[in-house]
Formats: structure tokens, C-alpha cells, sequence
């Protein structure tokens, strides 16, 4: 029983989109990242004044949410990535024959 192997040019493409939503992932994770530190400034700034600002309490939890949700579209991303480049060196091991 032969396992029908998709086409070589199909893969690389649909690589490059999986390679590009990586990329997207990790900008939006950057982003994120930097709008913690952003957050985390304030707050030093805000204990040397004396001032407690609740307020950016909510803001911190969603920007942490939203880090993990990143986080893991990022993972599944790259499972993703991993699978297909298995299937990749399958479809060129089976035109090497």
C-alpha cells in the first residue's frame, strides 16, 4: 500500500506561509514584550514618586493573557513547521526514486 506523497512545490509553499505566521507571531510577541517593559518602567517610576497606579492592574493581566495566547500559537506554529518538514523529506526521498 503507497502513501500518496503531496506534490514537492505545494509543500515549499505552504512552508513559507506556516515560515511567514511564525514571523507574524514573533513580532507580536515583541510587541508584547515590549509593552510589559513599558508597564514595568511606570511602575518603577511610579514607586520612586510614592504613587500606586491600580489601574494599570487590568491592563498588565490582559497584556500577560495575551503573552501566553502568543506563546502558544507560536509553539503550535511551529509543530506545525516540524510536520510538514517531515512530510517535505518524504516527498523528496519518494522523487529521488
Amino acid at each position: 500500500m503507497t502513501r500518496s506523497v503531496r506534490n514537492v512545490y505545494v509543500l515549499l509553499n505552504e512552508r513559507l506561509a506556516i515560515t511567514q505566521e511564525i514571523a507574524a507571531a514573533n513580532v507580536e510577541h515583541l510587541r508584547l514584550n515590549q509593552k510589559a517593559s513599558g508597564m514595568m518602567v511606570l511602575d518603577m517610576k511610579d514607586d520612586e514618586d510614592g504613587v500606586t497606579d491600580a489601574s494599570r492592574d487590568a491592563e498588565r493581566l490582559e497584556n500577560f493573557r495575551a503573552l501566553e495566547v502568543n506563546i502558544k500559537k507560536i509553539n503550535d506554529l511551529e509543530a506545525k513547521l516540524s510536520a510538514l518538514d517531515a512530510e517535505l523529506e518524504a516527498a523528496t526521498q519518494e522523487e529521488q526514486k
